[in-house]
């Protein structure tokens, strides 16, 4: 369903150049959920942006149920692939209710039955029709998150990119949200991609995740590795490490990679 290969996001030109992601290589079966994880910073969101189009200034390949994809897009390939973003409050629009941020996309793929597919898919993300003409000050963080799921949904993608959707996020509306995509996932026959610094939490949901370090992808696991914590690099096991809670001596043996 996904395919990159020879993946290069550069911003900024000449000796201010910063070169985000470098030689970045994976796929995705469809239907299946695959990680990137990695420390602030380390270029995993900045694969998602490139893919969805967000960001422009890259080069290499990335193909898309088959088909090359280039820096811009038109409107079916925006329907296909949608994304769920890290911040609930940032992603919705503070002067729109529910219903206005779920009418908005409808309406620009020209969907019918409008209000019918809004109800539906509030009553999909466990939310009812009292939340369509609620603002989003007015509904809590995970409830909001749940509202940008329903967004991504709504126009009936294939594939939904997942920045760091619960980070945001208390420790029990995480698990609430997490299980909630696994549903949703199975539910559609989902294709994800999901961005996190929490191992745990996108071990929960992927079967393989990549694992990046200063723009590189530089390990990739299944989840069998991650339960038993068999991986390669050093880097990986100290992120292992680190998701498993504090550890005072674990820290000092920390190193800079």
């Amino acid at each position: 369903m996904i395919k990159v290969d020879g993946l290069n996001v550069v911003f900024g030109s000449q000796k201010n150049a910063i070169h985000a992601v470098q030689d970045a290589r994976f796929n995705v079966a469809k239907g299946d959920s695959y990680g990137l994880v990695g420390e602030s910073g380390s270029g995993k969101s900045t694969i998602l942006r490139a893919i969805v189009g967000i960001v422009d200034s890259w080069s290499g390949n990335v193909e898309v149920n088959g088909q090359k994809i280039g820096q811009k897009r038109d409107l079916a390939s925006r329907k296909f692939m949608q994304m769920v973003f890290q911040d609930p409050f940032g992603s919705l629009h503070p002067r729109r209710t529910v219903n206005d941020t779920l009418k908005e996309p409808l309406a620009i793929h020209k969907f019918d039955r409008i209000d019918e597919r809004i109800v539906a898919a509030l009553e999909e993300v466990g939310l009812g029709a009292e939340f369509r003409f609620r603002y989003p000050h007015q509904v809590s963080g995970g409830q909001r998150q749940r509202v940008a799921i329903a967004r991504a949904l709504i126009l009936e993608p294939k594939i939904v990119l997942l920045d760091e959707p619960t980070s945001a996020l208390d420790v029990s509306v995480q698990a609430e949200i997490l299980n909630l995509l696994a549903e949703l996932r199975q539910t559609h026959g989902l294709t994800y991609i999901m961005v996190s610094h929490d191992l745990a939490v996108v071990g929960h949901l992927c079967e393989k995740i990549a694992v990046m370090n200063r723009g590189k992808i530089i390990e990739v696991i299944n989840a069998e590795q991650l339960h038993n914590g068999s991986m390669n690099q050093d880097y990986t096991r100290q992120l292992w490490v680190a998701s498993n809670g504090y550890d005072r001596e674990a820290l000092k043996s920390f190193k800079d990679f």
